[in-house]
C-alpha cells in the first residue's frame, strides 16, 4: 500500500472518530503506516484482512475512550520516562494468588508485607477463568475476560488494583497468547464446526499435515504430553496442541485471532495492568518445514501488539517470555528499524541457568564466556533477572562454549543434574529431574531455592555449618539479581526460604508434573514468628536490606552500562555498574564454599585505594590481596 493510500485511509477513519485527545491522534497517526505495513506483510492473502483491520481500528478507539483519566495520567508520566521499568527502584515478586494468600482479597491484605520487604511490582501468575482440573497451572484459559472464581470477582480485582496504585505499585499479568483451553467458547464452537471459530485453530481431517508439521517440531513435554497434535474422536479430526492436549494452539494466520487478542490486551490495560508478560511467544506462528520457534512472523505479531498498546496505553510495558538462545532472545527487543519497538523486557534465562551451573562447579568461566557472547540489547530495553521462577530450570547454555572449556557438553549437563538431584560427591541439592530425555539422560531441573541451595538438606540434619553456607548461597543468588540492572524478580516463598513441596504427589491433577515441587503455599507462620535466629528470618532480613540498598543506588538501574571483568580467579564473578551521574559500583561474588582473595586489578583503576562497602556500611582500604569469604557478595562503591 502506497503512502498516499495509507494517509487517505487514515483520514477517512479519523473523520468517523469523535475523540478530542490530541495525544491519541498523534500516536495513531505516527503508528498507522507501520501497523498498515505489518498487517499487509502478515495477511496480504487472508480473506479476512479488510474486516480484521477495520475491527482493529475500532478496538483502538473504543478502548481509548474507556481508559480512565487516572490511567491516562500515568501513561503521560511514563512516556516522559520511557525506561521506567529499568529503574533501581523497581523490585518484583512473582506469585500464585491462591498459594500466596488464598485469593485476591488475601493478596490485597498482604500489601503491607510486600511493601515492608521492598516489593513494588507484583507478577500475578495466571488468574483468569480456567477449567477446574486440567489447566496447566492456569495457562489453559477458559475465558480471557473473567477472573477465576476461586480467586474472587472482577470487583475484587479492581479493588486490588486501586490499592496497589495508591501505594505506587505495578501489576504484571500473564497473558497467554499461544493457546487457550479446549473449553474456551472459541474451541467449543470450532469443535462443533462453526466456520468462523474453526479457523481460530489448526484443525486437520487426518494425520497427513500433522505428520508434515511434526518433521520440524520439538516436543515441549515429551514425558507427559508427547507429540504436537491431539485426536478428537467425537469429531474425527486432529487439532494442534503444542503444550498439552487440552491447550489448543491459536491460529494467528487468521487476523481475526490477532484482533481478538489485541482487544483483550487493551481490555486488561484499562483494568490497570502495568506490564504484560507475553507467554510462550516463540511458538505463535507455525509453518510446515520450519522449526516451530522464533519464526520472523512472531516478531511482526509482537510489534503489532506493542504498537496497538502504544496508541491506547503508552505507559504499559511488555515482557517476552521466550526462553530461547541468547542470539534469539535479543531479537524479541526488535531488530533493524523495529529495534526497541517490540518487547521492552525479556527474561535473562541464560544468566539464570548459568548461575546454577557456576554454583555446581564453583567455576565462573562458562558464565563469563556466555555473557560476553550475548549481543548488546537496544536502548530502553531491559532484562528480568531471576534465580528461580514457577517453571523448571533448563540447562540451555551453549554447547560450543562448553566445548571451548575442554568439557563434553552432555556430560557437563549430567554432572549438574547429579549435583542438584543425586547428592553427588556429597552435594547439597535436593532437586528433581524434569522431562528426562530417555536416549541421553539429559533433563531440566525442578526444586525450590532453599532445596537447590542446600538449606532444606542442612536443616533436616541439623548441620549448622552447612545451614550457614546454604543461607549464603541464597543471599548470593538474590544479591546478583538485585545488582545486575534491570527488573529483579523474586519468586514468592524464596524470601523466607520455603523448602520443596512434596504434597503435590498426592494430587491427581499435579502428581505427574514435578514443577509443583517448587510451587509451595506461603507459610505465614514463618513471618509471624519474627525469630531473627531462624534461617527463614535471616534470609528475609538480608533480602530486605539488599532491596533497600538497591533502591538508594542509581548505578543499579539498567542504562546498558554493565561491564563484566574477566578476572583470573575462576571462583569469582566481577562486574561494574555505572550510574548516569558517574557513580561506580563494583560487584564481586564468590561462587565457592572456599574463602578466597581478589587483587587490586579487578577495579580496572589504579587510583582506587578505598571503597565503601554498601552491604556492611564500612570503608575498605584496597590492598594488593583482598579477602572475600565463601559465597559472599560485595557491593563496593568507588570513593
Amino acid at each position: 500500500m502506497q503512502q498516499a493510500e495509507k494517509l487517505s485511509k487514515l483520514n477517512v477513519f479519523l473523520k468517523s472518530v469523535k475523540i478530542k485527545d490530541k495525544d491519541f491522534y498523534l500516536r495513531l497517526g505516527a503508528n498507522f503506516p507501520i501497523i498498515t505495513d505489518l498487517f499487509q506483510n502478515l495477511y496480504a492473502n487472508s480473506p479476512f484482512k479488510e474486516e480484521a483491520f477495520e475491527l482493529l481500528l475500532q478496538s483502538l478507539v473504543a478502548n481509548f475512550e474507556k481508559r480512565s483519566a487516572l490511567q491516562k495520567k500515568r501513561d503521560l508520566s511514563r512516556v516522559a520516562h520511557p525506561n521506567w521499568y529499568s529503574s533501581e527502584k523497581i523490585v518484583g515478586m512473582m506469585l500464585y494468588v491462591d498459594l500466596f494468600n488464598i485469593d485476591i482479597n488475601g493478596l490485597k491484605a498482604k500489601i503491607p508485607y510486600l511493601l515492608d520487604l521492598g516489593i513494588n511490582t507484583i507478577h500475578l501468575m495466571p488468574f483468569l477463568d480456567v477449567p477446574e482440573f486440567e489447566n496447566d497451572g492456569g495457562y489453559a484459559v477458559k475465558n480471557y475476560r473473567e477472573i477465576n472464581p476461586k480467586f474472587g470477582t472482577m470487583a475484587d480485582f479492581e479493588d486490588l488494583v486501586q490499592e496497589m496504585q495508591r501505594n505506587d505499585m505495578n501489576l504484571v499479568m500473564d497473558f497467554v497468547l499461544n493457546h487457550c483451553a479446549d473449553q474456551h467458547q472459541w474451541a467449543v464452537e470450532g469443535r462443533n464446526g462453526h466456520p468462523k471459530y474453526k479457523d481460530f485453530f489448526y484443525f486437520f481431517p487426518d494425520r497427513t499435515l500433522p505428520n508434515a508439521y511434526e518433521q520440524t517440531m520439538t516436543d515441549i513435554f515429551p514425558d507427559t504430553s508427547p507429540g504436537n497434535f491431539t485426536y478428537l474422536p467425537d469429531s474425527n479430526q486432529w487439532v494442534m496442541t503444542l503444550f498439552y492436549g487440552y491447550q489448543w494452539d491459536l491460529n494467528y494466520k487468521n487476523p481475526l485471532v490477532l484482533v481478538e487478542m489485541i482487544d483483550t490486551m487493551l481490555f486488561w490495560s484499562n483494568k490497570g495492568i502495568d506490564i504484560f508478560r507475553f507467554d510462550a511467544v516463540a511458538y505463535m506462528w507455525k509453518e510446515i518445514g520450519k522449526y516451530n520457534q522464533n519464526l520472523p512472523e512472531v516478531h511482526l505479531l509482537l510489534q503489532l501488539f506493542k504498537l496497538a498498546g502504544q496508541i491506547v496505553a503508552p505507559g504499559v510495558g511488555y515482557i517476552a517470555e521466550a526462553i530461547v538462545a541468547p542470539d534469539e532472545i535479543i531479537k524479541y527487543f526488535g531488530e533493524g528499524l523495529a529495534q526497541g519497538d517490540e518487547c521492552d523486557i525479556a527474561y535473562n534465562a541464560n544468566f539464570m541457568a548459568l548461575s546454577w551451573e557456576a554454583l555446581a562447579t564453583r567455576d565462573t568461566r562458562l558464565l563469563k564466556k556466555s555473557i560476553q557472547a550475548i549481543p548488546k540489547k537496544p536502548k530502553n530495553t531491559t532484562w528480568i533477572n531471576y534465580a528461580r521462577c514457577h517453571d523448571d530450570i533448563g540447562l540451555g547454555f551453549s554447547d560450543q562454549l562448553v566445548t571451548e572449556l575442554g568439557r563434553d557438553s552432555l556430560q557437563h549437563r549430567l554432572y549438574i543434574l547429579k549435583h542438584y538431584c543425586d547428592g553427588f560427591n556429597g552435594s547439597f541439592g535436593l532437586g528433581e529431574r524434569f522431562m528426562i530425555e530417555p536416549q541421553t539422560g539429559n533433563a531440566r531441573l525442578s526444586g525450590s531455592m532453599a532445596a537447590l541451595c542446600g538449606l532444606e538438606k542442612a536443616v533436616s540434619v541439623s548441620n549448622q555449618k552447612e545451614t550457614e553456607l546454604a543461607i549464603k548461597r541464597i543471599n548470593l543468588q538474590h544479591g546478583i539479581i538485585l545488582s545486575l540492572g534491570g527488573l529483579p524478580m523474586i519468586y514468592s516463598g524464596d524470601e523466607v526460604a520455603l523448602p520443596n513441596n512434596y504434597d503435590y504427589r498426592n494430587d491427581e491433577t499435579k502428581k505427574f508434573d514435578n514443577r509443583w515441587l517448587h510451587r509451595s503455599a506461603m507459610n505465614w507462620n514463618l513471618i509471624n514468628e519474627k525469630t531473627t535466629a531462624s534461617p527463614p528470618a535471616q534470609v528475609f532480613a538480608q533480602l530486605k536490606k539488599m532491596i533497600a540498598i538497591r533502591k538508594q543506588t542509581p548505578a543499579f538501574a539498567d542504562n546498558n552500562d554493565i561491564q563484566f571483568i574477566d578476572y583470573e580467579n575462576t571462583h569469582l564473578l566481577v562486574f561494574k555498574k555505572t550510574a548516569k551521574t558517574g557513580e561506580q559500583i563494583y560487584v564481586i561474588t564468590n561462587f565457592s564454599e572456599f574463602d578466597t582473595f581478589f587483587g587490586k586489578s579487578v577495579f580496572l583503576d589504579d587510583s582506587i585505594i578505598k571503597v565503601f562497602s554498601l552491604l556492611t556500611n564500612s570503608v575498605i582500604e584496597i590492598q594488593e590481596k583482598n579477602f572475600i569469604s565463601a559465597y559472599d557478595v560485595l557491593w563496593l562503591k568507588k570513593q
